[in-house]
């Protein structure tokens, strides 16, 4: 399964639980849309380890994050920040993680540097409140440190969603939250290949949907 079909996946359920959020109906919408973000997750750390140009990646994803907050104020959706803000900020962290310099030989401080530095992430999209906050940062970096590692990255997304499950008020996410760890079926079916690119067609499908999602909602 290449990446563009695991975003196909993704956005169709990511669509269905923002129906179920806009329009209403079925809670399994809700349950059913619980795999997109850890898919968008992965992606992103996918993106990353791929990617030729790393600032025009931020950038785009940046841009956009700004872009889609427009739509989001709009159209009332429960977070102050929209996912690309999210993601932004989790490529941000990934990239704290890999930096490596040569000229700086002393290694324990770099790591301290590098962990402040993603900790004040991990604050920051929490207190900003953003979409998935320190949760979706967490699970983006698990998807990329742990990259090679099937079983860590089952064991840690477990972690994380037990925690969400007993400690609520954490992440401040709710208890379907669980069935994200379906995510890794489809995850794990990726073959290593990009498939058809459409970059853009993915970043525009978020405020597009939001359009439909408000015109079914009207009509109803």
């Amino acid at each position: 399964m290449s990446l563009f079909v695991l975003k196909i996946i993704g956005i169709a359920a990511m669509f269905m639980d923002h129906y179920h959020y806009v329009v209403g109906g079925s809670l399994i919408l809700n349950i059913v849309g619980r795999i997109a973000f850890p898919i968008f997750a992965f992606t992103l750390s996918e993106g990353y380890v791929h990617t030729r140009n790393l600032k025009k990646y931020l950038l785009r994803l940046f841009i956009f994050a700004a872009g889609m907050q427009i739509p989001s104020v709009i159209f009332g959706y429960k977070y102050p920040m929209n996912i690309f803000f999210t993601l932004f900020l989790g490529l941000l962290a990934i990239h704290i993680l890999n930096f490596k310099k040569k000229y700086i030989k002393n290694q324990t401080f770099l790591w301290i540097i590098k962990i402040i530095l993603t900790g004040f992430i991990l604050i920051a999209a929490q207190w900003l409140e953003m979409d998935y906050g320190a949760y979706g940062i967490l699970l983006i970096m698990n998807f990329n440190i742990f990259r090679t590692s099937k079983f860590h990255i089952s064991m840690n997304f477990l972690i994380l969603n037990i925690l969400n499950l007993f400690f609520p008020d954490v992440f401040k996410l709710t208890e379907t939250q669980f069935f994200s760890i379906v995510s890794l079926i489809f995850i794990f079916m990726y073959n290593g290949k990009k498939g058809r690119s459409m970059k853009y067609f993915f970043y525009l499908f978020y405020p597009v949907h939001f359009l439909i999602l408000e015109g079914i909602r009207n009509i109803k």
